[in-house]
C-alpha cells in the first residue's frame, strides 16, 4: 500500500480563503499566485490562510512586517525556499518584539505562546514543532508511484545520508542497473523538494571509465540497502529516512535503548 505525499504538521490544517488586501508596500495577492504557480495549489492554499490571518492580526503593517509574515506563512506553506530568511526573520521579530507577537503567530499557524518555543526547536533541528516529540513518530511522507500521485516509476530501494542536515540521497529500482535513479531530498518540518539527479556522463564512449563509474557507484551503495530502522540525516539527529512501498518516510529517531 502507497499513502500521498504528507507533512503530518498539515494533517488536522482546517484552510480558509483568507482575503489578502491590496497594500501600496508589498503585492500580496501577486505573491499567492507565485506560490501557487511555483509550489502546487495545496502549498498556496495554506499560504493565504496563513499570511491572509497575519495581516488580518495586524492591518496596519508596514513593508518590512508584511515581508516577514509573507516569508513565514510561505514557509508555513511548504515552500522550502523560504526556510533560511523566515527563520532570519522570526529570529529578530522576537528579539526586537516587533511584529507583533499575534501576527506571527497566525503566519505560523500557532498559538502566541508556542512560537518562542517553536524556534527554539528549530535552532536544535529543522523538524522541531510544539506536540511532535514522540519518538519514531512520523512527520512527512514522500514520493509514491508516478502512475498515482508521485514522482517514481520503480520503488526506492536504498537512501544514503545528504552533505547537509535535512538532505537524503535516495535510489530508486526495478530490477535492472540501467532502470537505477537517484533523487535528492531536501525535507524539513513544513516542506520537502525531490530532485533527480543528472545520470553520470563522466565516462563518455570510453568504455573503461564508464566501468570505473559503475563500480564507484556500486561501492558508494553497497550496504545502503537496510533501511528499516531509518538512515540518519548528516550532522544532525533530528530525523532519519525510512523506505515503505513506494515512499519515503521522515520518523523523529526511536530512543536509544
Amino acid at each position: 500500500m502507497t499513502h500521498r505525499p504528507l507533512h503530518l504538521v498539515n494533517s488536522e490544517l482546517v484552510l480558509t480563503d483568507e482575503p489578502l488586501p491590496a497594500t501600496p508596500a508589498v503585492d500580496l495577492a501577486l505573491s499567492a499566485t507565485r506560490i501557487d504557480d511555483r509550489h502546487g495549489a495545496a502549498a498556496g492554499a495554506r499560504y493565504r490562510h496563513f499570511l491572509g490571518r497575519a495581516v488580518a492580526a495586524a492591518p496596519a503593517a508596514g513593508r518590512d512586517d508584511l515581508l516577514t509574515y509573507a516569508g513565514l506563512a510561505a514557509w508555513r506553506s511548504g515552500a522550502l525556499g523560504f526556510r533560511t530568511d523566515a527563520l532570519r526573520r522570526l529570529e529578530v521579530a522576537l528579539a526586537e518584539q516587533t511584529p507583533a507577537l499575534p501576527a506571527l503567530a497566525a503566519a505560523l499557524g500557532l498559538g502566541e505562546g508556542g512560537v518562542a518555543p517553536f524556534a527554539e526547536m528549530q535552532r536544535a533541528s529543522r523538524f522541531g514543532w510544539p506536540g511532535r516529540h514522540a519518538p519514531g513518530e512520523l512527520l512527512a511522507v514522500i514520493g509514491g508511484f508516478r502512475g498515482l500521485f508521485g514522482p517514481w516509476l520503480a520503488p526506492p530501494v536504498a537512501v544514503l545520508p545528504g552533505e547537509r542536515p535535512g538532505t537524503f540521497v535516495i535510489r530508486t529500482h526495478a530490477g535492472g542497473a540501467s532502470t537505477a535513479e537517484e533523487w535528492l531530498l531536501t525535507v524539513d518540518v513544513f516542506g520537502h523538494t525531490l530532485v533527480l539527479l543528472a545520470a553520470d556522463e563522466t565516462g563518455g564512449p570510453d568504455a573503461a571509465a564508464a566501468a570505473e563509474a559503475a563500480d564507484a557507484s556500486a561501492a558508494r551503495w553497497a550496504g545502503a540497502g537496510d533501511t528499516a530502522a531509518g538512515t540518519a540525516e548528516a550532522g544532525a539527529d533530528g530525523a532519519v529516512l525510512c523506505i515503505h512501498a513506494y515512499t519515503a518516510q521522515v520518523r523523529l529517531p526511536e530512543s536509544p535503548e
